[in-house]
């Protein structure tokens, strides 16, 4: 049997389902055993067992009557079961807790769950060397303690730094909250064959026997020598190690260049792990669809298939179900921005060094070796900057200035101008297509209702054209890649009838479907702080087209030849919700994605002092040391905005710039281990960049 307290007993089956995987009655005695003299005298065995009533999950509240034993229990004999305290004992204000810190560790390791889901997979990386990659999965909550007490208090406008990312989690209650699963990959060099034989001894294992066997492992993980990757987006997974990121050679990847080509940390020591995580909502981490909304608030698409509103007494109780739902939902979708990212990583990292809260509350976090953020994992590392005491030793941007002096409305301003540009060098370099664009658009807007896509959304005219979207990627391929596929859209040269062929490569390209979070969240990363963001990009869409770059006006556009019909950018839009793009479409989705671009009350994801504090405070001795790659014609991050940020006196000051027209927003996927090298280089102070 397992004591809970003093007086109350609960069944081994019990405590299993409380998450309490433990002996109570061995923790009081070692907890005991452990206290200081000074504090020993003052507490007898029975008061101090008293410290774990507050375990009771789902057990009932603490009792203070005897009960009585079962027939299967053990005798209560001795002075564990006593339901007296003897006279001589005084309560004392500084009266060890050590029995509860040592049980919230146990309820913070049962709670975070961690599992290593697969076993470990060996890649050979040239030179006799391999790698290793593990998979892993932790439990976090939804919403963290401290991003609640800031809602609650009102405090839109600042961001107080955090310290200890588990420091929220005092009682049962914090305990009690909606959970999700965050997936995260570890590559490793194997450096010797120990190594191999301790990898090769998890392969039979549990993923929880494997996780507890990694993190336990001596000397354990140094977080110093990690470096966590953070992905763009927002809505999609990360790449996956070997598939997705090669580790042939150094020069294959940024992470191969990170753990083969020599890469150190502030302290001249090489890297041992990358750390990819798939960001809440994306890849494996409780992926946010339409499925899942589905079975999370099923009242949010109760009037999906109504056609009227009769006005009946059940019909106004389905529409104040829904109004709750969708309220529900509004607030969960909320809850997958960049603060909860960045306190995600956190947790993680924890995990792996094996800080748990219940272990003193002076014993701080320690903080990443690096960590590299790519296009929105950039907007990510910022937050880091902004609200987490220790951030990443090293940050290194690419293409991931978040511009966060800038009015969202300004920043779709400018994006359609960069938009139009890398149309023109495409249309440049494929002449031919203006006219075959043309035909297409001509071809959708004539007969759309009938162009139906293999996932049961349609193949409109302006869907067809948020092809466009990838213009900015690998500089030759993605002209060429969307070249290919526009001169395939008919069954023949002569004919107007596309092609199926065609319709499915379409639908292959776009991925609004497969990852709704980037049609529900993409503008609120520009949320920084109250004001909603009111579908930016379309109304910036709607006064560009009529004004200044009437090409993007496309019923008007195909019936002209004194201009090219213009694709559009990385924009969305309210029409998207109407039937386009089917996973996204219906009157539960649409008006969850209303109530987002609507949404007023946003916290703040930005600091400007937190920022400069992190990058300037010491000097030479500053907490973070930080370079980024500023991409000179970026179709998805303004120029800019970004160099706004970095001058003197700016948020960003602290980090060295590095200013390039030799790759576009890409240039990390096309040259990492360049790259990589460099900025780490620069963020150290051996490259001297800027000259």
């Amino acid at each position: 049997m397992l004591l809970l307290s003093s007086t109350k007993f609960i069944s081994p089956t019990q405590a299993a389902s409380a998450g309490l995987q433990l002996k109570s009655i061995r923790i009081q005695h070692l907890a005991f055993s452990q206290l200081p003299p000074s504090v020993r005298h003052r507490v007898t065995p029975h008061k101090f067992s008293h410290s774990l009533s507050f375990i009771h999950r789902d057990t009932g509240s603490t009792s203070h009557h005897q009960a009585a034993p079962s027939s299967d229990e053990e005798p209560r004999t001795g002075w564990l079961h006593n339901t007296e305290a003897p006279s001589y004992y005084q309560p004392q204000p500084n009266d060890s807790s050590l029995a509860r810190k040592m049980l919230m560790v146990e309820m913070m390791k049962y709670y975070r769950n961690h599992r290593m889901v697969h076993p470990p997979a060996f890649h050979p990386c040239g030179k006799g060397q391999k790698m290793v990659v593990t998979e892993h999965k932790v439990t976090v909550p939804l919403t963290y303690p401290d991003l609640v007490a800031a809602k609650a208090s009102g405090s839109e406008h600042k961001i107080i730094t955090v310290d200890r990312i588990d420091s929220g989690f005092d009682s049962k209650e914090s305990f009690d909250g909606p959970k999700l699963d965050v997936y995260f990959t570890i590559t490793e060099l194997v450096s010797s064959a120990a190594d191999e034989e301790f990898f090769q001894s998890l392969m039979a294992l549990s993923p929880k026997q494997r996780a507890e066997r990694y993190t336990g492992r001596s000397p354990g993980v140094d977080p110093s020598r990690m470096m966590l990757y953070l992905q763009g987006g927002p809505g999609f997974g990360c790449a996956s190690p070997v598939s997705g990121l090669s580790l042939d050679s150094p020069k294959s990847s940024w992470a191969a260049q990170v753990l083969l080509g020599g890469l150190t940390n502030v302290d001249g020591k090489s890297f041992q792990r990358a750390v990819l995580m798939d960001q809440r909502g994306t890849g494996k981490s409780t992926p946010i669809n339409k499925q899942r909304l589905q079975k999370l608030f099923p009242d949010l698409f109760s009037l999906d298939c109504v056609a009227a509103d009769d006005g009946s007494p059940s019909m106004q109780l389905t529409r104040a179900k829904f109004d709750k739902a969708l309220s529900d939902a509004t607030e969960y979708m909320a809850s997958f921005r960049a603060d909860s990212i960045v306190r995600d990583a956190e947790w993680i990292k924890d995990n792996l060094i094996g800080l748990t809260s219940g272990e003193g509350e002076n014993i701080s976090s320690l903080p990443w070796g690096a960590a590299l953020g790519q296009s929105f994992g950039g907007f990510c590392l910022m937050t880091y900057l902004s609200s987490i005491t220790r951030p990443p030793k090293i940050c290194l941007f690419t293409g991931g200035l978040a511009p966060m002096n800038t009015p969202v409305r300004e920043v779709y301003d400018r994006l359609w101008l960069r938009v139009r540009e890398r149309n023109l060098r495409y249309y440049e370099q494929y002449p031919g297509d203006v006219a075959v664009v043309k035909k297409i658009v001509r071809k959708l807007l004539a007969d759309e209702a009938k162009m139906k896509m293999p996932s049961g959304g349609i193949l409109t005219a302006r869907r067809f054209l948020q092809l466009g979207l990838a213009l900015g990627g690998t500089p030759g391929v993605s002209f060429a890649s969307l070249h290919t596929l526009v001169n395939a859209a008919f069954v023949d040269d002569e004919s107007d009838e596309l092609s199926h062929a065609f319709i499915k490569q379409v639908e292959a390209h776009q991925s609004f479907d497969d990852a709704p979070l980037y049609f529900l969240l993409h503008e609120s990363i520009y949320a920084d702080g109250p004001g909603a963001t009111d579908w930016a990009a379309h109304s910036s869409f709607e006064s560009i087209s009529t004004s200044t770059v009437k090409e993007f006006d496309y019923n008007e556009s195909v019936n002209t030849e004194d201009s090219p019909t213009l694709f559009f950018g990385e924009m969305v839009f309210p029409w998207m919700a109407e039937g386009d793009f089917a996973e996204v479409s219906g009157h539960g989705m649409r008006s969850l994605s209303k109530s987002l671009a609507t949404k007023q009350d946003w916290l703040p994801l930005f600091d400007a002092a937190n920022m400069r504090k992190a990058l300037l405070s010491g000097g030479a001795l500053a907490k973070t040391k930080s370079a980024a790659a500023v991409y000179f014609e970026d179709m998805y991050v303004d120029f800019d905005c970004s160099m706004k940020l970095v001058q003197r006196n700016a948020p960003l000051e602290g980090v060295k710039v590095w200013v390039t027209n030799d790759y576009q927003h890409s240039g990390l996927r096309d040259d990492g281990a360049t790259i990589v090298n460099k900025l780490l280089g620069m963020a150290k102070g051996c490259i001297r960049v800027p000259s």
